[in-house]
């Protein structure tokens, strides 16, 4: 086992959900550090759903304007390097390997110098490596995608020039709460004193909580839909959107319209320009090279990968799916479906069946703790599914062999959708040989 590999499994082994109350075991290891998050201008990113392409995107902005420009993001879909970019390009293993040992040797140190000093949480000790990595690396901008939620987030201790909250819903309710409310309160707990807010959410209740927490720490806030387009002061939305179509076509589903939407505000706001057109040209050449693996991911012209987890997610994706199946002509969808035991699996396997046309159900489960039960499973598509159905419901624990057996099994008018679980996603481009998409 090389060094890096050995890194990798022992990062592996850290409990990924620790508990917290505050994130002053963060800054205490940072301190020893040098405080590196503090080295380069930070975008800080939260949301349920688009965070992960709103940061990529804006990180390309950025990198086009010239700047050197760090990325940190999660989860990865195949190699832990995937989290940390600059410029697009990973983390190398030897980089990694040196800053691992680092941080880890640190962490050994406080653990037995200081009573209040716990071991990081598997996310936080990726986060300081980023950190460190990144001001070694002199970037001038780092944007700071948040894990689970924003106000106990690792990231949090960061000060950025812009804060950023995507697409709020229903997720990792056993940490952040039950309602939008409460899941919007854990995301604006990014909002700093004084630093513009920009916000996409989709959700009225969420905006309001958005706008509250904005008002009483004195922020600007730029809410998505009401930035100026260009020189006449029309809305924004049909501009940009007709400029995204250009780019996109339908090689990107229309939530990453609505990602892109909001990267450009959060751009806009850093380089303070008021008009659109200041930087069309910027945003044109950094989207048209955008891609983002296991989202709307083609890995052949009639097969899709996306790792839509939650009811917001799929009510996304299906819309997307059903203009993308109407302008390729296609009859039904075949589902390659795997989920996570926490997640709320009967209401995304009922939205799937009452709003796409099914053929077959392929069902087979993720390689983790938090897998389901393969014949819960099966039942649930069947419940939702007409009787008719119920035979072209399959399972097994083979993920690989069954993957085989559904491209095997496509017709020309029918294609196959794998959705359900972003560990899935990365193991099928795994199989596939790697993260590039080819349609």
């Amino acid at each position: 086992m090389t060094d890096f590999e050995k890194a990798a499994e022992y990062i592996a082994d850290i409990p990924r959900f620790a508990p917290k109350t505050g994130l002053d075991n963060t800054r205490i290891i940072l301190e020893r550090l040098g405080n590196p998050e503090r080295a380069a201008k930070v975008v800080h990113v939260a949301g349920t759903n688009g965070k992960g392409s709103v940061s990529k995107m804006i990180a390309l902005m950025l990198e086009k304007k010239g700047y050197k420009t760090g990325l940190f993001v999660s989860p990865h879909l195949i190699r832990i390097n995937e989290r940390m970019t600059i410029n697009g390009s990973q983390i190398s293993d030897a980089d990694f390997t040196d800053i691992f040992d680092r941080v880890k040797k640190l962490t050994d140190i406080l653990v037995k110098e200081r009573e209040d000093f716990q071991h990081p949480a598997y996310f936080e000790f990726l986060f300081i490596m980023a950190a460190l990595y990144f001001k070694e690396q002199d970037c001038d901008y780092v944007v700071f995608e948040t894990g689970l939620g924003g106000r106990l987030d690792a990231t949090n201790v960061t000060s950025p020039e812009v804060s950023i909250i995507t697409s709020i819903g229903l997720d990792h309710m056993q940490y952040l709460g039950d309602t939008i409310e409460e899941i919007a309160g854990e995301k604006a707990g990014i909002i700093k004193p004084g630093v513009p807010v920009v916000y996409n959410t989709g959700s009225d209740v969420a905006d309001r909580v958005i706008e509250s927490t904005a008002k009483n720490r004195k922020c600007s806030m730029v809410r998505v839909e009401s930035i100026s387009g260009g020189q006449d002061d029309s809305d924004v939305k049909p501009v940009v959107w007709d400029f995204l179509h250009e780019i996109f076509g339908d090689r990107q589903p229309l939530y990453q319209y609505d990602n892109a939407s909001t990267a450009i505000a959060a751009f806009m706001t850093l380089e303070g320009c008021v008009f659109f057109d200041e930087v069309r040209e910027t945003v044109r050449e950094a989207l048209s090279s955008f891609a983002w693996p296991g989202r709307m991911h083609f890995v052949s012209p009639n097969v899709i990968i996306d790792g839509a987890h939650n009811e917001d997610a799929i009510e996304k994706m299906t819309e997307s799916i059903s203009v993308i199946q109407k302008n390729r002509g296609w009859k039904e969808v075949n589902i390659f479906f795997a989920v996570s035991s926490d997640k709320d699996y009967e209401t995304i396997i009922k939205m799937l069946c009452q709003r796409l046309t099914i053929g077959s159900v392929y069902v087979t489960e993720i390689n983790s703790a938090r897998r389901e039960d393969i014949g819960e499973i099966m039942k649930l598509f069947q419940k939702y599914l007409p009787a008719e159905k119920h035979f072209e419901v399959v399972g097994s624990t083979d993920m690989e062999k069954l993957w085989e057996t559904a491209k095997g099994e496509l017709l020309e008018d029918t294609f196959l959708l794998a959705v359900g679980s972003l560990y899935m996603a990365g193991e099928l481009l795994e199989y596939e040989g790697g993260l590039s998409s080819d349609k």
